[in-house]
């Protein structure tokens, strides 16, 4: 089977079903196996908003069983910053929760009970699904739930911290609640009923009368408080960062301009993409996409140099080189010597004062 794009689940299903496994010919998506089930996961966090496709979007940990075609688990789509690709809405909130800074956990059905997977993984691989699997089977009794729903949580325990840190606060946190089979979201009073039900915690709520009020809120959130996770009566859900966390999160980072560059000259760009915060995607990937071009710019100023030289001496070519192209000096006598030469060409950049 081959389409021209995935445009629904069905379309996983179908191709899953049929042995397809290239899920790059589809988008940004990786895939893990446990049996018959496979996660998707996506790994396009460098993108910028408007060039997600549907694919990428719903594979968040999206689980399927490539035998049956069954959908085991449906996790939140892919959800935005208020603001990133200039979207925002004018509907009512609904509901504004606490962001926590854990791990999402996807609850998933095998024959011998419930699991819980990372965005990316199994609990037979990520550490953060094995703690709240055990954790979820030790202490929480699920033989009522009914079967088409997913319960997604915040995975939040001693041994995993990111930015923020809980102390020895272990936890899953209900987050939200979906129909496996549907897509449709569970109302957070239904969420709430389900919370009290199994016993799970719940994210603060918090209460705002309009969205610019929340807005101002993250000027004053202490940094301990992410921010917040926001439903609006239109459908959408947005991710708004307080202030302080976004500071807090830079110093534990430690990400320069300096290091991006180093990382662009070892050819480490992509990885150090992947890993970022988002909140610094925006202005990391513009420092990567201007030392790129900073380099490809300076690679053609310097064949062009050379290719005009005059090299009957080697004292002929350092003079006329420190004269006319001093900034390139290292770069064309390396160009003379036959030796490599590209990573001199950063070491003119870092020079340089960051491109706006």
């Amino acid at each position: 089977m081959t389409l021209t794009a995935i445009t629904s689940i069905d379309d996983i299903i179908t191709l899953a079903r049929n042995g397809f496994t290239n899920w790059s010919d589809y988008g940004d998506v990786q895939t893990h196996s446990k049996g018959d089930l496979r996660i998707f996961n996506y790994t396009t966090i460098a993108k910028g908003y408007n060039s997600w496709n549907f694919f990428e979007k719903v594979s968040r940990g999206l689980i399927i069983n490539i035998q049956t075609g069954e959908i085991v688990a449906r996790p939140f789509d892919k959800f935005f910053r208020w603001g990133e690709g200039g979207v925002t809405t004018d509907a009512p909130i609904q509901v504004a929760t606490e962001k926590l800074d854990g791990s999402l956990g996807i609850l998933y059905r095998e024959a011998d009970g419930y699991h819980i997977a990372t965005r990316g993984s199994f609990d037979n691989l990520s550490p953060q699904a094995k703690w709240a699997t055990a954790y979820l089977q030790a202490n929480f009794d699920l033989s009522e739930l009914p079967t088409e729903l997913t319960l997604l949580f915040e995975i939040i325990y001693p041994d995993y911290s990111v930015v923020i840190d809980y102390g020895e606060r272990e936890d899953l946190v209900l987050l939200a609640v979906r129909n496996r089979f549907t897509g449709d979201y569970l109302p957070f009073s239904a969420v709430e009923g389900l919370a009290e039900q199994f016993g799970f915690t719940l994210p603060t709520i918090y209460r705002f009368e309009s969205t610019d009020a929340l807005l101002e809120s993250l000027y004053t959130l202490h940094p301990a408080h992410e921010g917040y996770v926001v439903d609006f009566a239109d459908g959408q859900r947005f991710k708004f960062k307080g202030e302080g966390f976004k500071k807090l999160r830079r110093a534990k980072e430690d990400l320069t301009y300096e290091r991006v560059l180093e990382s662009v000259a070892t050819g480490g760009a992509e990885e150090l993409l992947k890993i970022i915060h988002e909140d610094r995607m925006d202005e990391v990937r513009g420092w990567v996409t201007a030392i790129q071009a900073q380099a490809e710019a300076l690679e053609a100023e310097a064949q062009q140099a050379f290719a005009d030289a005059p090299k009957d001496t080697r004292r002929d070519f350092a003079i006329w080189a420190q004269k006319d192209h001093k900034h390139l000096l290292p770069v064309l006598i390396a160009m003379l010597d036959g030796e490599p030469y590209r990573h001199r060409l950063f070491r003119v950049i870092a020079n340089r004062k960051p491109q706006s």
